[in-house]
């Protein structure tokens, strides 16, 4: 997975969007299996989220933009 370069400001807004984005569904599934008396560990969590997020940011980087049907 290769992110294209951005300003600072920029770069550090996309960090900010990746953790948030993390912490948040980490939350949210530590809260699921916390329901089921279960517990989560946070880094194979992470390590995982990474994973499916540089898999899915790869195929979507590769998808061609479709022409709105408002445009014509």
């Amino acid at each position: 997975m290769e992110l294209k370069p951005l300003s600072p400001e920029l770069d550090e807004l996309r960090n900010v969007i990746i953790s948030s984005n993390l912490t948040s569904c980490y939350l949210l599934l530590e809260e699921l299996a916390a329901g089921k008396g279960e517990r989560i560990n946070y880094e194979k969590f992470k390590t995982h989220w990474i994973n499916v997020y540089k898999s899915t940011y790869n195929l979507v980087s590769k998808m061609k933009t479709r022409k709105s049907s408002r445009e014509r």
